[in-house]
């Protein structure tokens, strides 16, 4: 068995609960976290040796980064099949992603994971499974020295030898970069963790969109729409929202940002109530 499920009372899955929503932000209410699994590494030799090649990739990072690998944990959001195929073969070209749609978003060429504290970015590139759940992973990820790579950056590789990889914002990174020929090694899948989200009520903490005369909390429409958009359009929702939060945006120029990127045909729909049939 490639993966494993882990007890809900263990500290183990109280440790990576609390981690993933704590991550989710203003989404931590609206999710439910289903079941936690962890990768099986003794469900097979290649898979063990999988795992001794990142100790061993550990301990070289280490020495040359003067005793600090650097490694951290962070998420990274698909369907339930590309997760349990990453647990089980490891990451392929399929895993990296470079969307044009993504407003210049992708950062360099290579397997873009979402920092620890940041989970909610790996959320919105879940993918709903036929029983209404999604999955993210949790990885240990081997950043060594790090570097920025700019919005847009076409970067395939460490600019010299005294970097390791790659990510957004050196002072607050959200995405962690590993680049295609490390990606098996710097990158070890331990948890597929799954969740659903919940729908809240309570309308004086979260922002609210209100394009007419109704009204619908962010969280509410996240959940509802985050099944029929695409990945980079859910990203550039989440964009907004903390462009809003930071204030550095009008409520109004918000919500006409919203209805760009939602549509009105299926903001009406999540507004109204009514059915709502997927776009993609």
């Amino acid at each position: 068995m490639n993966i494993v499920e882990v007890e809900e009372e263990s500290g183990e899955y109280q440790y990576v609960k609390k981690g993933f929503l704590k991550g989710m932000g203003f989404m931590m209410h609206a999710t439910n976290i289903i079941a936690i699994h962890k990768n099986n590494v003794s469900s097979n030799l290649t898979k063990q040796a999988r795992l001794d090649s990142f100790h061993i990739f550990s301990k070289a990072v280490s020495i040359k980064c003067g005793g600090d690998a650097n490694v951290r944990f962070a998420w990274y959001g698909g369907s339930l099949d590309e997760l349990i195929d990453i647990v089980s073969f490891g990451f392929t070209g399929c895993n990296i992603h470079v969307d044009e749609d993504n407003d210049g978003e992708s950062h360099g060429v290579g397997v873009s994971l979402s920092s620890t504290n940041f989970s909610i970015d790996s959320a919105m590139s879940s993918v709903e499974d036929e029983n209404g759940l999604r999955h993210v992973l949790l990885c240990r990820v081997i950043l060594g020295k790090v570097e920025n790579v700019p919005a847009d950056s076409k970067q395939s590789q460490p600019s010299c030898e005294n970097y390791d990889t790659g990510v957004d914002d050196i002072s607050s990174p959200t995405k962690h970069i590993i680049w295609t020929a490390f990606m098996n090694s710097y990158i070890h899948p331990d948890y597929i963790l799954s969740f659903k989200y919940n729908y809240i009520t309570d309308a004086g903490v979260f922002g609210t969109v209100k394009p007419r005369s109704e009204y619908v909390l962010f969280p509410n429409l996240v959940a509802k729409v985050s099944n029929h958009l695409k990945p980079s359009q859910m990203s550039l929702l989440l964009k907004s929202y903390r462009i809003y939060q930071e204030q550095k945006i009008t409520r109004e120029l918000w919500i006409k940002k919203v209805r760009k990127i939602v549509g009105d045909r299926l903001l009406h729909s999540v507004i109204s109530g009514g059915d709502v049939h997927p776009i993609i």
